[in-house]
C-alpha cells in the first residue's frame, strides 16, 4: 500500500492511498466465495453458479462490498502509520474499483492541532469563602414563604401589583374578536409578565365588578404571526381580587417545609446549610472560571475550522432547545441558525481551546478520570429521576457516547482541581448572597 500525505493548509491534509491490484483481486475472490455459498439462481444448484456469471451479475454488489472492506482496513492503518489524528470524518474521493487494477482513493481531513500548554502551574487564584449571614437566611425564609403563599379573595379591595384578578375578557383587533382572545374566569397575577406588555399595568386599581378597556400592541415578534405588531382592545370584567397571604413565620411553617423536629429554629439551620452548600459550589465554579480565563489568555492558538463549526452547531442546537422550552421560536425573532452561530463565534473558540488545553494537561500530568467519581456523577444525574433512577443508570451505562461525556466532565474537574493544588490560592471572605450575585454576573 502506497500513501502520500500532502499538507494543503495549516490543518488540512490530502491523503492519497493506493491499494495494490493483488489485494483488490484477493478481496474480490473472497467476496465471490461468500456470495457463491448463499446466492440462488434459476438453473444452478446452490454453490455451483460459475464465478464469471456471479461477477458479471453482481458486479455492483461485489464492488461495493470490497470497497467498503478495503476502506475499513486501510484508512485506520494509514492514520496510525502517518500519526494523523483527524478532527472528524474524512471527505472521501473514491476511485474506480476493477479487477487487475490498483484501487486509489483520496481522503481530505483536518488534523488536530499539536498543543503544548503553557502557564498552568503556579496560577494566582482567588478562592471565595462565602459566609452565611442572618440576612441570607432571612431572605431564604421570605422566598420560602412566597412559595407557600395563598391568595384570598378581598371584599371591596382594589387590585395591586402581586395580587391576582379573576376576570372575563374578549380581545378585538380591527374591531373584530380574534381567535384565542377570549376567556372566562381567567386568573392573572399582576406583575407576573405573563400577558402582553402593558396589559397587567392597566388592571392595577381595578375593583370587583368593574369593567375596563385595556389597549395594547402585540410585539413585532409575537408567536402568532397574524397578530404580530397589531393594536388590540381587550374588554375586561373583574370578577374577583385576591391578595397574596404569606404563612406566618412560626413552627407551622417549618412543619409545612418538611422539618419534622426543631421547629423554626431547625428550619433556619437547614436553610443555612443549604445556602452554604450552594454558595460553596458557586465558589468552586468561580474558581474554575478564573482558571479557564487564564489558560485561554496564556495559550492563544489557531484552531481547525471543522472543530469550531462543530462546537458552534452544538451551541446553536442547545440554544434552540432552550427557546423551545420557553415556548419561543427563535426563527420568528430573526434568530436563524446562521445568526445564532455568528453570535457564538468567540464562545465556541474559547470552548474548543479549553478542551484542547485541559486534555493536553491531563496527558502531560498523567491525570485520568477516577471511576469512583464517574459512578458518583452518574448517581447525581440519576437522582433527578426519582423512582426511575435505576433504569436511568442502566440506560446511561449502556450508552458509550454518554459515558464518554461523563468521563470527560470528571476528567476536566480533575485537571482543574490539580491546577488549583499547584497554584497560588488566596482566600477571600464574602457574604453568600454577594457571591451568588458575582456568580450570575461572570
Amino acid at each position: 500500500m502506497q500513501v502520500t500525505v500532502e499538507k494543503t493548509a495549516t490543518f488540512d491534509r490530502q491523503v492519497t492511498i493506493r491499494i495494490p491490484a493483488a489485494e483488490v483481486d484477493h478481496q474480490l475472490d473472497q467476496e465471490l466465495h461468500r456470495l457463491a455459498q448463499t446466492v440462488k439462481l434459476p438453473g444452478f444448484r446452490p454453490g455451483k453458479v460459475p464465478r464469471h456469471h456471479l461477477e458479471s451479475r453482481f458486479r455492483d454488489h461485489l464492488n461495493g462490498a470490497v470497497m467498503e472492506q478495503l476502506l475499513k482496513t486501510s484508512y485506520p492503518t494509514v492514520l496510525r502509520q502517518e500519526s494523523l489524528v483527524p478532527v472528524d470524518e474524512p471527505d472521501m474521493n473514491l476511485g474506480e474499483l476493477q479487477r487487475g487494477h490498483d484501487f486509489v482513493y483520496v481522503a481530505r481531513i483536518q488534523v488536530m492541532p499539536e498543543v503544548e500548554p503553557q502557564g498552568y502551574r503556579g496560577l494566582e487564584l482567588t478562592r471565595r469563602a462565602p459566609q452565611v449571614t442572618d440576612q441570607d437566611v432571612d431572605a431564604a425564609l421570605e422566598k420560602l414563604r412566597e412559595s407557600m403563599a395563598r391568595f384570598e379573595a378581598q371584599e371591596g379591595a382594589t387590585a395591586n401589583p402581586g395580587d391576582q384578578v379573576v376576570m372575563d375578557f374578549t380581545g378585538y383587533v380591527d374591531d373584530a374578536p380574534f381567535e384565542g382572545g377570549e376567556a372566562t374566569g381567567y386568573v392573572l397575577e399582576l406583575g407576573s409578565g405573563r400577558f402582553i406588555p402593558g396589559f397587567e399595568d392597566q388592571l392595577i386599581g381595578g375593583s370587583v365588578g368593574e369593567e375596563r378597556e385595556v389597549r395594547v400592541t402585540f410585539p413585532e415578534q409575537y408567536g402568532a404571526p397574524h397578530l404580530a405588531g397589531k393594536e388590540a382592545l381587550f374588554r375586561c370584567r373583574i370578577n374577583e381580587v385576591r391578595a397574596r397571604v404569606l404563612p406566618p413565620l412560626d413552627d407551622a411553617l417549618a412543619e409545612a417545609a418538611n422539618v419534622a423536629e426543631g421547629g423554626l429554629a431547625r428550619l433556619r439551620e437547614s436553610l443555612a446549610e443549604t445556602i452554604r452548600e450552594e454558595a460553596e459550589r458557586g465558589a468552586e465554579r468561580l474558581l474554575h472560571r478564573q482558571i479557564r480565563k487564564q489558560l485561554v489568555q496564556a495559550n492563544p492558538m489557531e484552531l481547525p475550522e471543522r472543530m469550531l463549526e462543530r462546537e458552534r452547531n452544538s451551541m446553536v442546537e442547545y440554544a434552540k432547545r432552550e427557546y423551545q422550552i420557553k415556548g419561543l421560536d427563535p426563527a420568528q425573532a430573526g434568530l436563524t441558525d446562521e445568526v445564532l452561530a455568528a453570535g457564538f463565534k468567540d464562545a465556541a473558540a474559547r470552548r474548543v481551546t479549553l478542551g484542547l488545553l485541559l486534555s493536553a494537561i491531563a496527558t502531560r500530568e498523567n491525570l485520568t478520570a477516577d471511576e469512583a467519581k464517574v459512578a458518583q456523577r452518574i448517581g447525581q444525574l440519576a437522582a433527578a429521576y426519582g423512582p426511575q433512577a435505576g433504569n436511568f443508570k442502566k440506560w446511561l451505562q449502556n450508552d458509550p457516547n454518554r459515558m464518554e461525556e461523563i468521563r470527560d466532565t470528571v476528567l476536566e474537574d480533575t485537571v482543574l482541581e490539580w491546577i488549583v493544588q499547584h497554584g497560588v490560592v488566596t482566600e477571600e471572605s464574602c457574604a453568600a448572597g454577594e457571591m451568588f450575585d458575582q456568580d450570575e454576573q461572570e
